[in-house]
């Protein structure tokens, strides 16, 4: 978790804390708590790095997703007659 938290940070991450820490204190000061839980939604995903907002979407780190076509193995069918 601590290295999580602490690597990879990526401009992207920042923008996403900036607008999390945004949207907590605008809840915060006015009292809108509609806006709060986008806040911590945000600043949550920059500060942990989960969601594919983040970059955060490889099921292993470092690994990126290749879609299908990377796990696509070669079928071999063998024709049965009927007699």
């Amino acid at each position: 978790m601590k290295e999580r938290i602490f690597t990879n940070w990526h401009f992207q991450r920042f923008i996403y804390l900036a607008i999390g820490l945004f949207f907590t204190a605008y809840a915060i000061i006015d009292k809108d708590w509609t806006a709060l839980l986008p806040g911590l939604y945000f600043s949550s995903m920059a500060i942990f790095h989960f969601g594919c907002a983040t970059g955060g979407c490889a099921i292993q780190p470092g690994v990126k997703n290749l879609g299908k076509e990377a796990n696509q193995e070669t079928v071999v069918f063998e024709e049965i007659k009927n007699k």
